[in-house]
């Protein structure tokens, strides 16, 4: 018994170890990263990146064929708890990068949407960011595309996503 007891003791942790779930961001960006793909769009990646009180949205179209003499461009800016870049190289056609701090996102929906090509229906969620500088105001909309037809799922990420917002001092 006593063996049987000192056994489990120990093995306890590694056993806890192996199935203690991602952290919930992970698990969200793991999930939307899922329904972004488009299966009708193969050398085109999207992404999002959930870090801290920070999200990121990356757009990249791959070359078919890596091209060793093309041109690498790289451009990038930060301000204001915002961040966009585009790139360019011998691999990647074209990249583009735009983050935000939750703090100044001021609404998070979604919206039916039809591919052009096939008419197939899909959601789409935006995050819309406003910020305020001597200079006025500006906004920006990250579009984060959800090939599914189920609205309960685009209400779903929406839901997660505010709660996430909450949670990093968002605006009500």
């Amino acid at each position: 018994m006593k063996l049987l007891f000192l056994t489990a003791l120990l093995s306890g942790p590694a056993a806890l170890a192996q199935t203690t779930p991602p952290p919930p961001t992970a698990a969200l960006a793991h999930r939307i990263n899922q329904l972004m793909r488009d299966p009708a769009e193969p050398d085109t990646e999207l992404k999002v990146v959930l870090t801290d009180c920070h999200i990121t949205q990356v757009v990249r179209q791959y070359r078919p064929n890596p091209t060793p003499d093309a041109t690498t461009v790289q451009v990038s800016h930060q301000k204001n708890g915002g961040n966009w870049s585009v790139r360019s190289d011998e691999t990647v056609t074209f990249e583009l990068t735009l983050g935000s701090e939750w703090s100044q996102v001021t609404a998070l929906t979604y919206a039916l949407q039809h591919a052009e090509k096939t008419g197939r229906p899909y959601y789409t969620v935006q995050v819309n960011r406003r910020t305020k500088s001597e200079n006025g105001s500006s906004s920006t909309t990250l579009e984060l595309p959800l090939y599914t037809p189920d609205e309960a799922v685009a209400r779903d990420v929406v839901r997660q996503l505010e709660q996430l917002r909450q949670g990093c001092g968002g605006r009500l």
